[in-house]
């Protein structure tokens, strides 16, 4: 074979080598490419499931921030000032004041003997017509009953010797009744005593003067918060001699009755104030009520109304000394508190304006 014969031959295995080795190459490049997809795929995949991961681990701290804001409302009752008046809700601001060394001391309720008076026939006689019954309010020299005598048989009345309540009268028409006998016992009870009884042991710190506190003897915090069932006075009497049938004293507090809730024969209890103590910070016993085992304080707060623990200290008839949970300043609740505790139970009013 010549040489011009094998040179084509030639250059045919060396453009086969050529492309021999562009296809080698083409597969390389795509096998690179493939890779390089494949670890991108990977690589998109792991940061997708990474995000999602992330996602919602936010999702999850976010829905944590919002359980503890839920929460953090649920004890927040906000009350709108016409919403406060509608509740008789009051406030005050925590300050010092003057606790009392107290002894208690029981009692009764008792007529005002210096405002009675009995309406009695200056002749013997006979009921007529009685005008009045038991409880009437009458006014002096208003009638109350008509008689005749029964020595010149002229008929004559009987009227009311003060302004007052008719108290007693046991009578019956056509009764006879002797001159001077009481008929009527008309009572002015816009004061009435309060007459409680020392014992012994007590007698040589109790004075006149010392200032009481006069409350039902089946009060409550509730009674007194709203105000009733509570006087606060001084003892004007202390009787000279003991009481032979019970070995007690005698102290008398005059109590204002013009509202007339003060009855006599009701049972009483008077705390005497026998010393004072002063306090940094004094609340009421309006103030304070039982919510979740503890003893705590609504305190007003920029969120609402909330209730706050408190430690509490010395206390006398009105008020407990608060030794921590408070600072001076503070704006509380002091009269129904009990009203925003039961809406916080409710939960109606939480993180709500109102």
């Amino acid at each position: 074979m010549n040489q011009d014969t094998l040179t084509p031959f030639k250059d045919q295995n060396r453009h086969a080598r050529f492309r021999s080795a562009g296809f080698a190459a083409l597969i390389l490049v795509l096998a690179s490419s493939a890779n390089a997809q494949s670890h991108d795929g990977h690589d998109h995949a792991e940061e997708a499931q990474h995000g999602e991961t992330h996602q919602a681990h936010a999702g999850h701290d976010q829905h944590g921030d919002d359980e503890h804001t839920e929460h953090a409302q649920e004890d927040v009752v906000q009350l709108t000032p016409e919403i406060r008046r509608e509740f008789g809700i009051a406030l005050a601001r925590v300050g010092p004041g003057l606790l009392h060394e107290e002894v208690v001391l029981p009692g009764e309720i008792k007529f005002n003997a210096n405002q009675i008076a009995y309406a009695t026939p200056r002749y013997a006689g006979t009921i007529q017509q009685i005008h009045v019954h038991l409880g009437d309010r009458v006014e002096k020299g208003e009638l109350l009953a008509e008689l005749e005598s029964t020595d010149t048989l002229r008929p004559f009345s009987l009227k009311a010797p003060i302004d007052g309540v008719v108290v007693a009268y046991d009578l019956t028409p056509g009764q006879t009744v002797a001159a001077g006998q009481s008929l009527f016992t008309v009572a002015d009870l816009s004061t009435v005593w309060a007459d409680l009884r020392i014992y012994q042991r007590d007698i040589p710190i109790i004075r006149e003067g010392q200032s009481v506190r006069i409350s039902s003897g089946h009060d409550d915090h509730a009674k007194q918060e709203r105000g009733k069932h509570s006087f606060a006075g001084r003892i004007t009497y202390i009787a000279p001699v003991i009481d032979e049938h019970t070995r007690t004293g005698l102290a008398r507090v005059v109590v204002d009755n013009a509202d007339g809730q003060w009855k006599p024969g009701q049972f009483i209890k008077g705390s005497v104030a026998v010393d004072e103590h002063q306090a940094d910070l004094v609340v009421p016993h309006s103030a304070v009520i039982p919510y979740e085992g503890q003893q705590v304080v609504f305190i007003q707060t920029e969120e609402g109304f909330e209730p706050r623990p408190v430690v509490l200290g010395h206390s006398d008839s009105a008020a407990h000394a608060v030794e921590s949970g408070l600072e001076a300043g503070d704006t509380i609740v002091i009269r129904n508190p009990m009203s925003i505790k039961a809406e916080l139970g409710k939960g109606s009013f939480g993180g709500h304006n109102h």
